[in-house]
């Protein structure tokens, strides 16, 4: 996994950040971590499924999503760099309440359930580290909501701050999909990027 070696040094900075990385346990993720580069935007699982892989998002962009009862999408969540995705259907192995995307222009490396609970097995204080990851995402989800109460032009300017890759419109992520994440319309959206001077594309 030579040519893999800068990703995988990125990753073991973020895991040693919640707890040092037990013994070993650099050479079994070295072994079992997947690679894989989405040149297009890709589903990944679907509302329904049966999580079957966790993954480290090194570079681009993951949306999650689902439908409401209207039919309209609403997303839930955005995946930056550094992102590390297995959530409570992973975990439990029970179905997904959403869709999760790989956004076109991004890396991902990725483990199965069946190594994950390897893992557990082999390096049992990987599991603290676990709970510590899915704490940093409820915090994660605390802020999105602080950031939701938020009048629009501060929504979109703090939008742009947290997520500067996405300032050309359309390249990564289209209006549609940042609006629902924002829960504001996309006319909107392009008004407020207009008075903050940021590209309409």
């Amino acid at each position: 996994m030579k040519k893999h070696e800068p990703v995988l040094a990125q990753l073991f900075k973020i895991l040693n950040s919640y707890l040092p990385l037990p013994a070993g346990y650099y050479e079994y993720l070295t072994e079992h971590l997947q690679p894989q580069y989405y040149a297009n935007d890709t589903p990944l699982y679907e509302q329904g499924e049966l999580v079957k892989k966790a993954w480290f998002l090194s570079s681009g962009f993951g949306m999650a999503y689902f439908y409401k009862d209207s039919g309209d999408k609403q997303v839930a969540r955005l995946h930056a760099p550094g992102a590390l995705i297995g959530g409570k259907s992973f975990l439990d192995q029970t179905p997904s309440a959403e869709y999760l995307m790989a956004c076109r222009d991004s890396y991902w490396m990725s483990l199965t359930h069946g190594e994950v609970d390897e893992i557990y097995a082999l390096f049992p204080g990987v599991i603290e580290q676990t709970r510590l990851i899915m704490a940093g995402r409820e915090l994660d989800e605390l802020a999105y909501k602080k950031l939701l109460g938020n009048e629009a032009l501060v929504k979109v300017a703090e939008f742009y701050k947290m997520y500067p890759a996405l300032s050309q419109p359309g390249r990564i992520i289209v209006d549609a999909d940042i609006s629902s994440f924002l829960m504001i319309s996309q006319r909107t959206l392009r008004a407020c990027r207009a008075k903050l001077k940021l590209t309409n594309g």
